[in-house]
């Protein structure tokens, strides 16, 4: 499918295909990585690596998520319920740690910002497909 052209009042309108619509997304998800959102959830993340011993409790509780989602694909029973108690007791640890608090905050600002966006592009479809 190429390009074409309609008119809409006085206005003439590009239609687009697929892969012209993949590069103008591609290209706001990086006007979108500049923004300062994104910019300090970038810092807090790293912030949260930076500690040695809150990085090792992050990849330990990754490892018992994994083994959570693997083993309850399979199975159910007594040791899902203790390995989830033993995950909700690590998540309450890990958020104890101010970094994690503020990493939680960055990311719901990130998201934040991309509902947003994503809210505007529905709503533009929606404003524009009726025209």
């Amino acid at each position: 499918m190429g390009c074409g052209f309609f008119q809409i009042g006085g206005f003439y309108m590009t239609i687009l295909d697929r892969n012209e619509i993949w590069a103008q997304a591609f290209e706001l998800g990086e006007m979108i990585l500049r923004t300062p959102e994104v910019d300090h959830y970038k810092k807090c993340e790293q912030q949260m690596n930076d500690n040695k011993e809150l990085a090792s409790m992050v990849a330990k509780f990754k490892e018992m998520q994994e083994n959570y989602d693997r083993l309850a694909e399979y199975s159910q029973g007594a040791h899902l319920d203790s390995l989830r108690q033993d995950m909700r007791k690590m998540q309450t640890e890990l958020d104890a740690y101010p970094e994690v608090q503020a990493y939680k905050a960055a990311m719901g600002k990130v998201d934040e910002l991309l509902q947003a966006v994503t809210g505007k592009i529905a709503a533009t479809i929606s404003e524009k497909s009726g025209e």
